[in-house]
């Protein structure tokens, strides 16, 4: 009935076996192959339509979540519990896209939507109450994006200094993908899109933007060289020729970045 809810899946329900759920309680339904908005035809065609996709819950409660000191499972609790607003991205290229850095170009359309009543509830779907669209530029893309990084870093970091983890391949990875991208581009991306002469000029009103993203960039250095300084300690032997490419592949990042 051109209504919208969000509904929690099963746990551990993977969004393909959510979807073919859905189509065999409506067996007549047509399948949407994409999360855009749906045109006023579909909205006024007689047949059924169903779309489905993945979408991202906001906590309400952020100080929780940003208290150092506060127990990890009770942080993954307020992550998606108690939740009115959900959001998904849709990354879309303005204008020419370079094929040398992509980053300059790509913008992010972000939908929130707004529920009746908090996620879960007696029910496992509530009615969205209410829709909202903006749109993210590239800088502000890249800035969002550092920040969740270095907090997952610093999350993982923390987790391994206490025992939480049963080894230690999750730190292992994120530091390598991280130190990784950083190496072949990732972070020089960045700096090649946004910290050039020309953009500055062209955009006069991003100064404190172009800092905030300095600013991330440099605190990755840092969280980088304490979480690869955790990770010496707790890396098995059969790891050390990792960690130690890690370790040279951080100082070519460091010189590239100009500490």
């Amino acid at each position: 009935q051109n209504k919208e809810f969000v509904c929690r899946g099963h746990d551990y329900e993977r969004l393909e076996a959510f979807q073919q759920r859905m189509l065999n309680e409506f067996p007549h339904a047509i399948a949407m192959q994409h999360a855009n908005q749906p045109d006023e035809t579909i909205f006024q065609a007689e047949a059924q339509y169903l779309q489905i996709y993945a979408v991202t819950p906001i906590p309400e409660n952020q100080e929780v979540l940003q208290r150092d000191g506060i127990p990890d499972n009770i942080k993954s609790f307020y992550k998606v519990n108690h939740i009115w607003r959900f959001r998904y991205d849709r990354p879309f290229h303005k204008g020419t896209k370079d094929k040398e850095n992509e980053f300059k170009s790509l913008w992010v359309e972000r939908t929130t939507l707004i529920l009746v009543q908090s996620l879960p509830g007696i029910s496992r779907w509530f009615e969205v109450e209410k829709r909202e669209v903006v749109e993210m530029s590239p800088l502000e893309n890249a800035i969002e994006v550092l920040e969740n990084k270095n907090q997952q870093l610093r999350t993982l970091i923390s987790q391994c200094q206490t025992r939480q983890m049963q080894n230690i391949n999750p730190l292992t990875m994120c530091l390598n993908g991280v130190i990784d991208a950083a190496v072949n581009g990732g972070v020089t991306r960045y700096q090649e899109a946004f910290f050039v002469k020309e953009y500055v000029l062209n955009h006069p009103e991003d100064g404190e933007k172009i800092t905030r993203l300095r600013e991330l960039m440099l605190e990755q250095a840092q969280i980088l060289e304490f979480g690869l300084a955790v990770h010496e300690k707790f890396v098995p032997q059969d790891m050390r020729p990792l960690h130690k490419k890690l370790v040279d592949q951080f100082f070519v990042m460091k010189s590239s970045l100009g500490i």
